[in-house]
């Protein structure tokens, strides 16, 4: 028995897929809008899998498909999730007004101000049209900073190793609506760059990346708000920060929401529910240790995934165009 793994959120942005143990509509709770995906292709031998579905997130609902009946589907509660609701403020500035508490406030607005009067800052949105050197240049960027960000921090970024996928799949998607990516630059130099998804009123925040060089300006924070402006002007009503439970986050998002990883499986076999049984046990305790503390505080899993993959970016796993 062997099991398949696969991630829910990435399937739908990357590839408009739903899983075929689900109707391939896929509804916001918290808009009402809906999600129209198309079902993947099973591939041989995949039906005698057990599938691992992670990164589903409690408020968009999956409905499974009644047309299989020997499948049974077992929930595991998981990260925790961070979105801002945009409906719930007629404008960024209201938002922040609400949101924000009185110093992050203050800052925000100080901080934006010295940037703009120390540097000739201006603010770029691609989607729908962007240049296809200019997107390169942008994608080399980006990964340059991250490479750099996460050298100093000695935390890896899962990002890095497939970058060159990302910078495939990126460019059709920009033309079509289905991403963006908002750059702040001083003069012709970005100094962050943020890539999102977009299905129906939701934006996916992807990656967000600054140049350690301005640090004092904050710019996740100024970032955060160019973000939200642009998010306001073109009618979405979620921005989905995902999970990780940065300062940034935190302070920004006025909706929290939990992750869950289904199991699927085949009700009929007593070997796929005594493994799925072994597997939820060996989630909700990894779980249990993040809630409390010890991975992600004590141990970071993140510094050990560093040094393991480092080795393959030395070797040749670096992106270039």
């Amino acid at each position: 028995m062997i099991f398949s793994d696969s991630n829910f959120i990435l399937q739908l942005c990357f590839d408009k897929h739903i899983p075929s143990y689900y109707h391939n509509i896929v509804v916001n709770t918290l808009s009402g809008h809906k999600i129209e995906g198309t079902h993947e292709q099973v591939k041989q031998g995949e039906s005698t899998k057990i599938s691992v579905l992670y990164d589903i997130p409690n408020y968009l609902e999956v409905t499974p498909l009644a047309t299989k009946p020997v499948v049974d589907i077992k929930k595991v509660a998981m990260y925790e999730g961070y979105l801002i609701d945009l409906n719930k403020f007629k404008g960024v500035d209201e938002l922040v007004s609400q949101t924000l508490s009185r110093n992050p406030r203050k800052n925000l607005i100080s901080k934006h101000k010295k940037l703009e009067l120390n540097h000739q800052i201006r603010y770029e949105y691609y989607y729908g049209h962007i240049d296809k050197n200019q997107y390169d240049d942008l994608f080399t960027v980006c990964y340059t900073l991250m490479e750099a960000r996460f050298k100093q921090k000695k935390i890896f970024n899962r990002y890095l190793l497939d970058w060159s996928y990302y910078h495939k799949v990126f460019y059709p998607k920009i033309l079509a609506k289905e991403a963006s990516i908002c750059v702040i630059y001083d003069q012709t130099k970005p100094i962050t760059i943020t890539l999102n998804f977009h299905q129906a009123d939701i934006v996916f925040s992807f990656i967000q990346i600054y140049d350690v060089d301005y640090y004092k300006y904050s710019l996740g924070d100024i970032a955060m708000y160019k973000n939200i402006q642009w998010c306001y002007k073109n009618d979405f009503s979620i921005w989905d920060l995902s999970k990780g439970a940065t300062d940034n986050k935190v302070r920004w998002s006025n909706h929290t929401y939990r992750f869950y990883c289904h199991l699927i499986f085949n009700r009929k076999s007593v070997v796929s529910k005594m493994l799925v049984n072994l597997q939820t046990q060996k989630l909700k305790i990894k779980q249990f240790l993040r809630d409390k503390g010890i991975i992600g505080g004590l141990f970071q899993l993140d510094r050990v995934y560093y040094y393991t993959n480092m080795k393959k970016l030395k070797n040749g796993k670096t992106f270039k165009l």
